[in-house]
């Protein structure tokens, strides 16, 4: 679901669930400053059901968090909100069963690993804006479900996003109408030695006004009271690191200005983005870049960014980002990859056959090969425009059965009139290709005086006496005769011969009945 859109109720639903049933949960976060405001949620929304909660982060002691420990072995702690520590050694839960993870793109690959480790059979609830690409492809291939929470809370409105040099005239003037209208800023600086020369800068222009910085050196003791302050409203401007990335819910902060915004990750300045305008006022967001030539990628993040600020628009960023980066490894530690060699679709389509391989859901068979030595194509004759024809090649490429193909065939006689014997042929290789799937035949070969099936196996005939006795009483007035081969590899071929190439083809919807066990009794 998008930032602001309601995962975190998702997610405290889910846990209320899994304590009726007895069991025990636990809501992993990326920052203890989201740990901590999930804490109080879920104190506030389920303490009163007698549900327990216990928190595990640097903002609890030593001894605070040794009790804890002590609880959720004798099964007195039903929720665990907790960061990395929750993934310890020395963390034991007796009857858990849900793991939530809350902004999954902020956990690296270890912690993956350890997450996967933890329970084989834990439900496993994960919650994200932008799904990182690994993430978004096991979505996208099968192996994780997917689901979307596409409406908007009412009254919430786009954030502006703007790109520009890095400019004080303009972060001054942008913070002044934020203060002018009683908002509060966030500013988004992710050096933390000099996070004080910022402080000073705008702390000079702006007298009255309470500037504070943070970041994730600051300890705990001080770094709490900072953030409840801007919660509270008491400081006007953050200056702050990624820190504030996760978690932060303030309705009076609407205006974020992002410095150095080519280093971020696209993920990563989508969620930065999303901790404003999360209340009934416009937001704004000011991207920062220096002058100087920026790489393609950045480029590429930058300008998604900006064109994609309507509300619900992190799953289409996430696409964008996976075409950027690539999906890398499903499982292991790479996690950066590189599809663009063969293009996405190809590589999701890919994929997905050794997925299904793997779970044997289609069996071992590969898709028919269909050769013939005469042209098969849509000409230039027949669709002049280029962009035209290889959008009917790729339409006629993902075809899955008859019916489409012959949607795509009426389509194009409908716009372009009869088909070419060339196209009529095309169609035909498809059709063929569609009623051999699945059947012991892998390659047809067709030339003007013979007709060639090669086998990849004996299929529906079992044994070589059926396949011979079928073939000898096989009768057709477009056959001149067959005999037997073999290929380099050993595989057995039927070799036809036919007068011409349309004789060639009558033979193969004749004799395809027997090869797909519909006429073998």
């Amino acid at each position: 679901g998008d930032v602001g859109f309601g995962k975190t109720e998702v997610a405290i639903r889910a846990v209320f669930k899994g304590c009726i049933s007895n069991r025990a949960s636990i809501l992993l976060c990326p920052t203890t400053i989201l740990a901590d405001q999930h804490y109080i949620t879920c104190k506030e929304r389920l303490g009163s059901f007698g549900v327990r909660i216990g928190l595990l982060s640097r903002f609890r002691s030593k001894k605070e968090q040794a009790k804890t420990l002590d609880d959720l072995k004798n099964g007195l702690i039903d929720v665990l909100v907790g960061t990395h520590r929750v993934l310890s050694g020395d963390v034991y839960i007796p009857n858990l069963s849900l793991l939530i993870i809350d902004e999954e793109h902020r956990f690296g690959v270890k912690h993956k690993e350890k997450i996967r480790s933890l329970k084989s059979h834990l439900d496993v609830l994960t919650l994200t804006a932008t799904p990182i690409p690994r993430t978004l492809q096991q979505s996208l291939v099968g192996l994780r479900d997917l689901s979307t929470i596409l409406t908007a809370p009412k009254s919430r409105k786009p954030i502006l996003t703007s790109v520009h040099y890095f400019n004080w005239d303009l972060i001054f003037s942008t913070i002044e109408f934020e203060l002018e209208r009683g908002g509060q800023t966030y500013f988004l600086h992710n050096d933390i030695k000099s996070i004080p020369i910022i402080i000073n800068k705008i702390k000079n222009r702006f007298k009255n006004i309470n500037v504070e910085g943070v970041s994730g050196k600051i300890p705990s003791k001080e770094l709490e009271p900072l953030v409840l302050s801007f919660f509270s409203g008491s400081i006007n401007i953050l200056v702050c690191t990624t820190i504030i990335e996760s978690g932060l819910d303030v309705t009076n902060a609407n205006t974020i200005i992002i410095n150095n915004a080519q280093d971020f990750g696209l993920s990563q300045l989508y969620q930065i983005r999303g901790r404003v305008g999360r209340g009934k006022k416009q937001a704004h967001c000011l991207l920062l870049v220096p002058q100087k030539q920026l790489s393609r990628d950045a480029h590429l993040r930058l300008k998604a960014v900006e064109e994609n600020n309507a509300l619900g628009s992190g799953y289409t960023l996430s696409v964008k980002d996976l075409e950027i980066r690539g999906a890398g490894s499903l499982f292991g530690y790479k996690q950066s990859g590189n599809i663009s060699s063969v293009g996405f679709e190809m590589y999701c389509e890919l994929l997905q056959d050794e997925i299904n391989l793997e779970k044997n859901q289609f069996g071992k068979k590969e898709d028919v090969v269909v050769f013939g030595d005469f042209l098969t194509e849509i000409g230039e004759e027949y669709i002049s425009e280029r962009s035209t024809r290889v959008d009917y090649y790729f339409q006629i490429s993902k075809i899955k059965t008859l019916l489409d193909l012959s949607k795509i065939k009426i389509s194009l006689i409908d716009r372009f009139g009869p088909l070419p014997t060339e196209t009529e042929r095309l169609f035909l290789f498809s059709h063929m290709k569609l009623i051999f799937k699945g059947s012991c035949v892998n390659k047809i070969n067709i030339n003007d005086n013979s007709l060639s099936l090669t086998l990849s196996d004996l299929g529906v005939f079992k044994t070589p006496e059926n396949l011979f006795n079928v073939l000898s009483s096989f009768k057709s007035e477009s056959l001149n005769g067959f005999h037997y081969k073999k290929d380099t590899k050993g595989n057995l071929v039927i070799v036809f011969s036919v007068s011409n190439v349309d004789r060639a083809f009558l033979v193969l919807f004749e004799i395809e009945p027997f090869f797909n066990d519909k006429n073998i009794s």
